[in-house]
Parts: structure tokens; C-alpha cells; sequence
């Protein structure tokens, strides 16, 4: 963008996205290309289970419960600083609060925002009277997926729209029954069976040497895997994520772990399904239990796949 090669000093830019892993993602490339900046984390993201994700730009990285009151240290840190990337939440945080009078919002670049509701974007809007321009980009189709897969997400999410053209024509979508129980733990949802059949699965990719991911809708649930990969000695790192998380990003195969079987809770939300369903670039196992998603969440997008590929897929 003009700006990095801008001879104006006094120009900043920041880059934001929904998740931390999408402005990981962003960092990443930045880096790659040599351009300064500086990436705002929570202490709770970067520290407390995903610290690992930032070893390729920890030099960049600042978290938010370091930020201080102390000007002078907060203007050595971010001498010159002229991009900042962070998420858009990350915005709503007041202890930013020095940093944005040092590197003003004058440019702001939203990241993957077809994901983006448009509420959330109000705080940020009412908040930097600094604020010149705002510039979005996204595109909430999926297209890098098999045909099988495909062919599902443009008939039910796109209406038909989307045409998919894939060199993988085969069946890629095989569901596993599990017959664990939803059990709430703090404010989310864990399924013990369900995390022991997908390390199951994720033991098969690794000796296979397969490139894969684990995904999920609840981060109890994330942890759980997690720890399972690290006892069953499966390399872990950058290996399980939340659905909402691992928006923008894909792998060859996806393994997935849905976790209810009472109520529908995260499922019936088609979007984030959207997401969770469009990740794998080769193939996909999802881990569930069969009674309950021909049953409470026959009428979701995961719901609708099992039903459409029919007893095949189990």
C-alpha cells in the first residue's frame, strides 16, 4: 500500500480483523516483506494458550497489559511506528488509549470484513474523531474447497451463486457418531468422547503426514484437544483452533469436533457454520453424535450435509 513507501511521517495505518489469528496472519506477511510495525495482543490470547502462535514476530508483538501511562516509555516503544495491527475489539480497550494518541487512527484497513457485523464497528467510528478513511476488504465466498463440499455451500449458502471447480471430485466429507454428553465447563462446552475420537483421527493424519487442523466452536473444547495432543505426544502447536479464530485460514485436511448434543447452540448460527465447513482443501471429518444431528440440529448447515450425502457419509 502507498502509505509504507510515503515520504509523510506522519501517516499511520492500521490493520485490524475480527480474530487473532486472521492479524497473526496479516503480521506474518508484513514481516516477510520487511515493513515496521507493531502487533497489539490481549494478555489473555498471547499468554495464556497461544503464546506459541507469535514466535515468528515476537519482536513486534505488544500486549495490552504492558501498555503503561508512562509517556516516555510508551514513546520510545512506538518511535516511528507508523502501522498497527490488532484486533477490531482490541479498539474498545481503553488501556490502548495512549497508543492511539501517539500513532492516531487516521487510516484503518478491516481484514476479512464480510465477517464483520455491522454494530461493531460503531464503537470505533464513535470513538477517533482522527479517523480519514476506512477501507474494507472481504468476500464471504468460499471457493477453494472440493466439489462435494462446494456444491453444498453454494446451494445452501450462496443460493446457487457460487460454481465450484476443483480438481478433487470424490467424496471428501466423512462424519464419526460419538456417543459422548455435552458438559458445560465455566462459560463454554466441552464433549470428553468426542475430543478422544478426534485425536484419534489427528493420529491417523500425523502418520500419514498429512497437513491437518482441528477445529471447533467452543474453546473448553480447544483446550481439551489441545492437552489430548500434547499426551498422546501429536505435535500440538498451531494445531487446534476455535471456528471463530481460523476464519481466513485453511488446510489440506480438517478435523472437526462439534460438541453438543442437546441444544443447537453454536450450530444453528449459519455464518460462523459457513466458516467451519469451508476450511479443508482436500478433506474433512467431522465428529458428532449421529441421533442428535438428525434430530435438534437436522436444520443446520452441518445438519444439512450429513442429510444430503446421506448414509454414505457416516
Amino acid at each position: 500500500i502507498s502509505i509504507l513507501s510515503s515520504t509523510d511521517l506522519e501517516r499511520t495505518i492500521w490493520v485490524v480483523a475480527q480474530s487473532n489469528v486472521a492479524v497473526k496472519n496479516i503480521a506474518e506477511k508484513l514481516a516477510d516483506v520487511d515493513c515496521d510495525f507493531s502487533l497489539l495482543v490481549s494478555k489473555d490470547f498471547h499468554h495464556d494458550w497461544h503464546e506459541h502462535l507469535y514466535g515468528k514476530i515476537v519482536d513486534n508483538v505488544v500486549r495490552s497489559d504492558e501498555l503503561t501511562d508512562d509517556i516516555v516509555a510508551l514513546e520510545h516503544r512506538f518511535m516511528g511506528t507508523r502501522v498497527v495491527l490488532c484486533t477490531l475489539s482490541m479498539l474498545s480497550n481503553s488501556k490502548i488509549a495512549p497508543v492511539t494518541r501517539l500513532v492516531p487512527l487516521q487510516m484503518v484497513m478491516v481484514d476479512e470484513a464480510s465477517q464483520v457485523e455491522i454494530g461493531n464497528f460503531v464503537p470505533m467510528l464513535y470513538s477517533f474523531s482522527t479517523l480519514q478513511k476506512l477501507i474494507f476488504i472481504g468476500d464471504d465466498k468460499q471457493r477453494c474447497m472440493p466439489e462435494q463440499l462446494g456444491s453444498f455451500i453454494g446451494k445452501h449458502v450462496y443460493d446457487g451463486k457460487l460454481q465450484t471447480v476443483h480438481s478433487i471430485t470424490t467424496p471428501c466429507c466423512r462424519f464419526i457418531s460419538v456417543k459422548g454428553i455435552e458438559v458445560t465447563k465455566g462459560h463454554s462446552w466441552i464433549n470428553v468422547a468426542e475430543a478422544q475420537a478426534a485425536i484419534v483421527e489427528a493420529r491417523q493424519c500425523h502418520a500419514k503426514g498429512r497437513s491437518y487442523r482441528i477445529l471447533t466452536p467452543y474453546d473448553a473444547q480447544r483446550a481439551i484437544l489441545e492437552t489430548n495432543l500434547k499426551t498422546a505426544k501429536i505435535p500440538w502447536e498451531n494445531k487446534v483452533f476455535c471456528v471463530d479464530s481460523f476464519q481466513g485460514n485453511e488446510d489440506d485436511f480438517i478435523i472437526i469436533s462439534t460438541v453438543r448434543t442437546d441444544k443447537i447452540g453454536f450450530l444453528a448460527e449459519a455464518r460462523r457454520m459457513n466458516v467451519m465447513l469451508s476450511r479443508c482443501k482436500k478433506g474433512m471429518v467431522i465428529c458428532t453424535n449421529r441421533t442428535f444431528l438428525q434430530g435438534v440440529a437436522k436444520d443446520s448447515l452441518v445438519g444439512l450435509l450429513a442429510s444430503e450425502i446421506g448414509a454414505s457419509a457416516w
